[in-house]
């Protein structure tokens, strides 16, 4: 595998995109983009059947190029998701507005740290005029912000062959094909199966540099935490603990996060002011986030700060989990999720929750013992129950959490392989080949 360098792991951690080839002729791509055409005129479009209807598509994702990318981000056994779509621009489409894709059959809360990416794979040339994918670059840590109309904007053109991997909740949509062809674009879906220890490219040991944009604090976070650091940075302090919580409430999202990853940096002392400010939150945001589509009404801004602090935050989470507001529940699963094997002195309360009365607590729960992997493998029993929760999003996670530990009940998995979503099936016979593997 071709690994990354540490100047392109920058550069996706900064950016959140990286562009390479797959490296194949041209006339491969060339065979596949009529392979598609012809499938979308017999047929229209598969759907996730577009691998299995294309399966030379497995080359491209097989490349040293595109795999070793995928390695370097996200560890040596991501799983290739269920989910994957390809995309027709046609001819005279006016383009769509700029967007985060929602997660599938999934209202995850969108995280800094990059367990989940998408590769967009073009199989013909793509310039301006074809309705290429456009991105707006450094906005995969933003939530709040419209980035529509974005002056920011850069269409991905390139040469048959070319693919983009993208942090999940980066900001991009269609542009406008004004060609007179149409243009195709295979998405795949990928997630991380382990936490990282340790990173996975061609590091040098080089730390973050930091620099003089906004978002260095984050970076710096994210950095640290894909090359296995478990504990945060203190750093050099220069505010004041009454200065950081007033920029909690700052109009700029990215500044509110600054002072949330300096507050985590603090210990008890900022864990005490992130929690009060988590409850506040909480109060103020659930019935926002509840009206908005595709999102985990415990989207708050605290929680980084949190799931910066680790195991100092384990203990007042720990007792957040038992709080009468299910909010307050739902947000404690989810930034113990966050924190990964870090959380795993926690495994057996979020266990305890696996039943409880909110669906959105029992979501984030199955998700957090998922990331904290093998673990939290006591959790195996609990979680394999939840295969049969009437909730589909819950279903979901506590297949992909079971395939994450490679355990769980084989007779639940092997009926949650017959389950009537899609992604909850497929998920769960990956689940049993993890056991058996």
């Amino acid at each position: 595998m071709t690994l990354l360098s540490d100047e392109q792991m920058i550069g996706f951690v900064r950016e959140g995109y990286l562009t390479i080839d797959a490296d194949l002729p041209a006339e491969f791509h060339a065979a596949l983009h009529s392979r598609i055409q012809g499938l979308f005129e017999k047929d229209g479009n598969p759907g996730n059947d577009i691998l299995p209807r294309v399966p030379d598509l497995h080359r491209v994702l097989d490349q040293p190029t595109v795999s070793g990318a995928l390695t370097s981000l996200l560890g040596s056994d991501y799983l290739l998701h269920p989910h994957r779509h390809c995309h027709l621009n046609p001819a005279g489409s006016p383009g769509q507005q700029m967007h985060q894709d929602s997660y599938e059959r999934d209202e995850n809360v969108r995280h800094h740290r990059a367990r989940w990416l998408m590769a967009f794979y073009y199989p013909q040339d793509v310039d301006i005029d074809r309705g290429p994918s456009s991105i707006v670059p450094a906005t995969h840590f933003l939530t709040w912000k419209s980035q529509h109309d974005s002056p920011h904007e850069l269409p991905m053109v390139g040469k048959a062959g070319t693919v983009t991997i993208v942090h999940y909740d980066l900001w991009h949509r269609a542009m406008a094909n004004v060609g007179a062809r149409d243009r195709f674009m295979v998405k795949f879906l990928f997630t991380r199966m382990q936490e990282p220890t340790a990173a996975t490219w061609a590091h040098d040991g080089r730390d973050w540099e930091a620099g003089d944009r906004d978002d260095d604090i984050v970076c710096s976070h994210v950095w640290d935490w894909l090359r296995g650091a478990t504990n945060p940075q203190p750093g050099n302090q220069v505010e004041s603990l009454e200065e950081l919580t007033r920029r909690l409430s700052d109009e700029d999202e990215m500044g509110r996060y600054d002072a949330a990853y300096r507050l985590g940096r603090m210990g008890e002392e900022g864990v005490s002011t992130l929690t009060a400010a988590l409850r506040a939150e909480s109060e103020d945001r659930l019935a926002a986030n509840l009206e908005r589509s595709h999102t985990n009404p415990v989207q708050l801004d605290a929680a980084y700060g949190l799931t910066t602090a680790g195991s100092a935050a384990i203990p007042t989470l720990t007792n957040l989990l038992e709080d009468e507001s299910w909010g307050l529940r739902a947000s404690a699963a989810d930034t113990l999720g966050d924190m990964g094997h870090v959380a795993a002195p926690a495994g057996g309360a979020l266990a305890r929750v696996l039943d409880d009365e909110s669906a959105w607590v029992r979501r984030n729960a199955v998700e957090a013992l998922g990331n904290i992997g093998p673990l939290a493998t006591a959790a195996a029993p609990a979680l394999s129950e939840c295969l049969s929760d009437h909730d589909v999003t819950v279903r979901h996670n506590a297949a992909l959490a079971l395939a994450k530990m490679g355990a769980g009940d084989t007779s639940l998995l092997q009926q949650a392989s017959a389950d009537e979503d899609h992604y909850v099936r497929e998920l769960a016979g990956y689940a049993l080949s993890r056991q058996r593997s």
